[in-house]
């Protein structure tokens, strides 16, 4: 049998979660296809490495991953936010075979990066290298918050726009008051159109909490919410 030691923080980030959907309308989404780990209560996409909250309806085309979500890494326990919008560059994004919709969320995504930047240059962040994080690991960066380039997402096969904004902040409960203060500010104005209908939240999330097994799992899950 599996072991899935990330089990209480799936269940702590969905309290958190819950907690701001009720009461601030936070968008939010879960793991929605059946299976082993679902049922032992990995509600959020993952695996024993980190946990994923998708934050938008929409899927990144390649890795088939949210396309904007919040991340806990179990090994460096961190927060961040991984963006990812498909490579369109050098193509003519008018040929009626390219999906408009995808045009669409790279054109945004691209100018979302400034305000990600903006974000980190306003909070005394700053821009690391995938050397640079190599060298110094999570504990050896001072700044508060960072990003972190991954060169290989920009290669031409792969993505054109990868970025991840760490919230550097060893108190999870911190880390998430910086998460959600970036998002409210900078996030959700932006990217309300691509948020579910709030009815059809409940609902998968709803038929998520069904599909964990109580006698698998180690957290005591709500039914409903």
């Amino acid at each position: 049998m599996p072991l899935y030691p990330l089990e209480t923080k799936h269940k702590y980030f969905f309290d958190w979660f819950e907690d701001k959907r009720k009461k601030d309308g936070l968008y939010y989404s879960v793991r929605k296809q059946g299976g082993d780990r679902l049922s032992h209560g990995y509600i959020f996409l993952g695996n024993d490495d980190y946990v994923g909250v998708p934050l938008v309806a929409h899927r990144d085309w390649r890795s088939k991953i949210a396309s904007i979500q919040f991340v806990y890494g179990a090994r460096e326990s961190l927060c961040s936010m991984d963006f990812a919008s498909r490579n369109l560059a050098g193509l003519n994004l008018n040929d009626e075979d390219i999906d408009k919709s995808e045009v669409e969320f790279h054109q945004m995504m691209q100018d979302f990066d400034k305000e990600i930047y903006k974000y980190v240059n306003s909070n005394g962040g700053r821009v690391l290298t995938r050397d640079e994080w190599n060298r110094l690991g999570p504990k050896g960066v001072k700044e508060p918050v960072f990003i972190l380039e991954v060169p290989a997402w920009n290669k031409t096969s792969n993505n054109e726009y990868g970025c991840k904004l760490f919230f550097n902040e060893t108190n999870l409960e911190k880390a998430l008051d910086k998460f959600y203060a970036f998002w409210k500010e900078y996030g959700i104005p932006y990217w309300s159109d691509y948020f579910s209908d709030p009815t059809n939240t409940v609902k998968t999330i709803n038929s998520s909490l069904k599909k964990i097994n109580p006698t698998l799992a180690k957290c005591n899950w709500p039914q409903k919410v």
